[in-house]
């Protein structure tokens, strides 16, 4: 009797466990500025955050986490190794990440293309000699500074551009003022909000007259140990676009440094990433095409 009644509450208290650890709430990380620069990645946080949502009635609760900050380099390493379970990363694809057989991405493109239009923070001793530029002949005599471990750093070294990589994200907008480099390339929905930002520094100006432009996807990238993590976001996003809140909280956070940009009286120069030409194109259908976007309504057109 004994054994038995002890046999009972040992199935008890299992079933009791299983229970509780299926009601209990996700645990989703995700990266934190290292000091400045919070907006950068609070749109990757928003989107988590929707997904995650739209997902709650089938998957249930969940809690966000920020892990301590670190920089894109050793994120990566951390998703590599699993460090923090459930880890999920915005970045730009790069076809070294698809060789890591520990990661596994999201096909959607979280910014639906508009960070691989970039305008530039320029030397402003040379503003104005690199607004008389005409083809990217002459745009590749000025000498480029990028963050450590960006895509952008191989496409533009790829399409012949002379690029320092910087492992400070601070500094960029110093060394550009200071004419370590001539130009400090960001997406356009970037551009506003780090030109109000830094502007304290020195004479920080951008130029106004043309855009590099090519293709540049983000992704949510995870370890592949995080499969029921993955489908959950998967399906998020997807309810997301199709109801339309995705698409509201792209424009919330990305329509006012665009409009800033003035992309449509721009000159653009098309550069190619040879890490996309072997990528499956179906993540394209989702992208926007920022000179022709209606403003005041949500207009979605693949790009050029």
């Amino acid at each position: 009797m004994y054994r038995l009644r002890s046999h009972f509450l040992l199935i008890a208290a299992l079933l009791w466990l299983s229970v509780a650890w299926a009601q209990a709430d996700m645990q989703v990380r995700h990266r934190t500025p290292q000091n400045v620069g919070a907006f950068r990645l609070m749109y990757d946080i928003d989107v988590l955050r929707l997904a995650l949502e739209k997902t709650r009635a089938t998957y249930g609760d969940y809690q966000l986490q920020a892990i301590p900050p670190t920089n894109v380099v050793r994120t990566l390493y951390s998703l590599h190794n699993n460090t923090y379970p459930n880890l999920v990363l915005g970045a730009s694809y790069d076809k070294k990440l698809e060789e890591l057989d520990d990661l596994t991405y999201i096909p959607f493109p979280l910014n639906l293309g508009i960070i691989g239009y970039r305008i530039c923070f320029v030397n402003p001793l040379i503003k104005e000699e690199v607004q008389q530029v005409i083809n990217l002949d002459e745009l590749r005599r000025y000498t480029i500074g990028q963050g450590e471990g960006w895509a952008d750093v191989k496409i533009l070294r790829h399409n012949g551009f002379n690029v320092s990589e910087v492992g400070n994200y601070k500094n960029l907008f110093k060394m550009v003022v200071g004419g370590r480099f001539d130009l400090l390339c960001r997406g356009a929905n970037e551009l506003m909000k780090e030109y109000k930002q830094f502007q304290h520094i020195g004479n920080l100006t951008y130029d106004d007259s043309f855009a590099l432009v090519y293709r540049l996807p983000r992704f949510f990238y995870l370890n592949k140990n995080n499969i029921a993590l993955k489908q959950r976001l998967q399906e998020g996003i997807k309810i997301a676009y199709a109801d339309g809140s995705l698409l509201k909280l792209w424009r919330q956070h990305n329509l006012p440094s665009i409009q800033f940009t003035r992309l449509p009286e721009r000159k653009l120069f098309f550069l190619e990433n040879p890490s996309v030409n072997d990528l499956p194109k179906d993540y394209e259908q989702y992208l926007i095409d920022p000179l022709t976007i209606h403003y005041s309504q949500p207009t979605l057109a693949p790009a050029n």
